[in-house]
């Protein structure tokens, strides 16, 4: 892993010892920034664990913080649906003569950055430009708002008669994807046991399985504490019963083996398309199957991950293509030979 381009940009400017830092990227920031009493809060779990291991001090991004900053670094989320909450967060914890940066790559958003921080601060400049990104600074809060998680979910009830609700930026947040809709649609009625949700988003895979087939356990997994917070949201209010849902970067947080894994696996990262996430997904999730488990998951139909998944299964199996979307059904696990 290296450094991003806004990453690089930012280590080139005149840092203080203290700060927020908010929204890192999965990049190698947390070993080259050298600021070890800076507070960080992030939305991606294996974001938040590596600057965990360099000693920073990580603040949950979905609480109140318990005290002001007089700088705030922001990188700018890929979801515009996010900015918003970003900023407001933000705000929340800002000092009154502080400011904060935003960060971001040219093509991710920053250009535009202005016309959504008008109404809230005075002073607004571009401090630096370069490596295709730019640090956009905002001084002057014009006033300073109270963070409210409840205030950010957004609800809405889809095609299956499910009533989900979601924090910003989450996957399917207004509505069910194509893709999960696929997945749901040819679901096999025999799906029971202990079930693991990969990649949970809102929990609506978990939520349709909880209504319409029999299992022991299930279990939600996501890396977003944002998606994390929703799915137990709907948990609790559509009382799914032997539930519960985690952070985890991969399967970093499973120990135990479920007779089904189930997934819409996610495979973009930042700005780019970045298959990493989900290849690795495919490579080790057997190791988290029982001998007689089943992989289930939906993919676009140019991703041709059954080259992976027969490296892993005997039994490797196209269930269904439809609206350019195709479920993948693998059996057999191949142990490796002691």
């Amino acid at each position: 892993m290296s450094l991003s381009l806004p990453s690089q940009l930012l280590l080139q400017q005149a840092l203080p010892e203290t700060a927020l830092l908010i929204n890192p990227p999965r990049d190698d920031l947390s070993h080259e920034l050298h600021q070890p009493d800076w507070h960080v809060a992030s939305f991606s779990y294996a974001v938040q664990q590596s600057f965990a291991n360099q000693d920073y001090q990580c603040v949950s991004v979905t609480a109140p913080l318990q005290q002001d900053y007089s700088l705030i670094v922001v990188y700018l989320p890929k979801a515009k649906s996010r900015i918003k909450y970003v900023i407001d967060f933000a705000m929340s914890a800002l000092s009154d003569e502080g400011e904060i940066w935003f960060v971001g790559e040219n093509k991710g958003g920053i250009k535009s950055l202005n016309k959504n921080l008008k109404d809230d601060f005075a002073s607004i400049d571009k401090m630096a430009i370069g490596k295709h990104s730019a640090i956009v600074r905002a001084q002057t809060p014009q006033h300073k708002p109270t963070f409210n998680l409840d205030n950010y979910f957004v609800s809405h009830e889809n095609e299956l008669g499910l009533s989900l609700r979601s924090l910003p930026g989450v996957f399917s947040q207004e509505k069910l994807d194509k893709g999960t809709q696929v997945l749901l649609k040819y679901l096999p009625r025999k799906i029971k046991g202990r079930i693991l949700d990969f990649g949970c988003g809102t929990g609506t895979i978990a939520s349709y399985i909880s209504q319409n087939r029999e299992y022991e356990e299930l279990k939600l997994i996501d890396d977003d504490f944002l998606a994390i917070k929703s799915a137990q949201v709907n948990i609790e209010e559509n009382s799914i019963e032997f539930a519960g849902a985690f952070a985890s970067d991969g399967f970093s947080n499973i120990e135990d083996r479920y007779n089904w894994i189930i997934s819409n696996p996610p495979f973009h990262q930042g700005i780019k398309t970045d298959y990493n996430v989900t290849e690795e997904f495919l490579s080790k999730a057997k190791d988290y199957l029982k001998l007689s488990g089943k992989l289930l998951i939906v993919a676009n139909e140019f991703l041709n991950y059954e080259v992976i998944l027969r490296q892993h299964f005997k039994g490797v199996t196209i269930v269904t293509k439809e609206n350019g979307f195709k479920i993948i059904q693998c059996e057999g696990i191949m142990r490796p030979r002691k």
